[in-house]
């Protein structure tokens, strides 16, 4: 089984949910890292869901506030969040295109 490290950058994340990340049915994803940042002069909400292989959606974080101009870190101290295959990460906030994610994960294939 081959790994990959990477990092997927999405600007501009706004009131629309975004797939940030998304799993195929032949690898899988370990979320290291999660840095979520407030590019806005307003308080931001935010929630990131997971939604697995059969289409259900629950919540990792419901809204968390952003305040303007500040970020947070989701996934940190070690914890990791794992990504199964046909499995996506949304987030969407309630500003628009006011949140730019990045994202640091180990791709398994």
């Amino acid at each position: 089984m081959a790994t990959f490290f990477r990092t997927k950058v999405v600007k501009n994340v706004g009131t629309t949910a975004t797939d940030i990340l998304q799993t195929t049915g032949t690898n899988r994803f370990t979320i290291i890292g999660c840095n979520l940042a407030n590019t806005t002069e307003d308080n931001a909400t935010i929630s990131i869901t997971v939604v697995d292989a059969t289409s259900t959606e629950a919540y990792l974080v419901k809204g968390i506030i952003i305040p303007p101009n500040s970020s947070i870190k989701v996934v940190t101290n070690g914890e990791k969040l794992i990504l199964a295959e046909n499995c996506s990460l949304r987030i969407v906030s309630d500003v628009a295109e006011s949140v730019d994610a990045v994202i640091s994960y180990a791709e398994l294939i």
